[in-house]
């Protein structure tokens, strides 16, 4: 072997060498990564760890309206001890926002590109706080709830108005420009370290 590599001309082993070497080097260099990413395993995006990460929030608020009403009660609409008529006041809160659970995702590895579509926004709820309740009577001179014999109905009937008044159109959309923002910031971040693009996308309600 000795012989055969000294017959070899100077400037040839002297190539020969350096084509080893860097070969040692380039070997040792991905060596070194596989077993550097056995030891520390990288998380990698996939369409599971985006969804488990979404259904943690399932359903995200992304909008809220607070109003207040104004209701004129006759004798007979709701029971009362010594008022023949009489107005009511309250407020209430309005919710809207995506339930993150029905979100299709895919992030295709090979491109680098995770899309998100968010389902239609819905009403999530609508309620009447019970402690604004104030009862009017035909004088506007507050009077003592206690005097209208069932409460419960009053707040019934509010809660009925509260959505009749709603304007449900303004605030979904609202709701779904929210939640395209809040993903978008959500992943951003994820996304620019992996080097992904994001692609989040929203799907209108249905007209109610």
């Amino acid at each position: 072997m000795s012989k055969l590599w000294k017959s070899i001309p100077g400037r040839i082993r002297t190539v020969i060498v350096v084509v080893l070497v860097a070969a040692c080097c380039v070997a040792a260099v991905f060596g070194y990564r596989a077993i550097d990413d056995f030891l520390h395993p990288k998380a990698t995006l996939t369409n599971s760890v985006v969804a488990r990460q979404l259904e943690k929030i399932q359903d995200l608020t992304t909008a809220k309206e607070t109003d207040f009403g104004f209701e004129e009660y006759k004798e007979g609409s709701i029971a009362f001890l010594t008022k023949k008529s009489f107005t009511m006041f309250y407020t209430y809160e309005a919710r809207a926002g995506v339930d993150l659970s029905k979100a299709k995702i895919n992030v295709d590895d090979n491109r680098h590109v995770i899309d998100i579509t968010l389902p239609a926004p819905t009403i999530q709820s609508v309620s009447v706080d019970p402690d604004s309740l104030k009862f009017f009577d035909e004088t506007s001179s507050v009077f003592n709830p206690n005097e209208v014999s069932d409460t419960a109905d009053a707040l019934k009937d509010a809660k009925a108005q509260s959505e009749k008044k709603l304007n449900k159109g303004e605030l979904l959309k609202t709701a779904n420009e929210q939640a395209k923002t809040v993903i978008e910031k959500m992943y951003a971040p994820v996304a620019e370290v992996d080097s992904y693009t994001l692609n989040v996308t929203t799907t209108e309600p249905k007209d109610e």
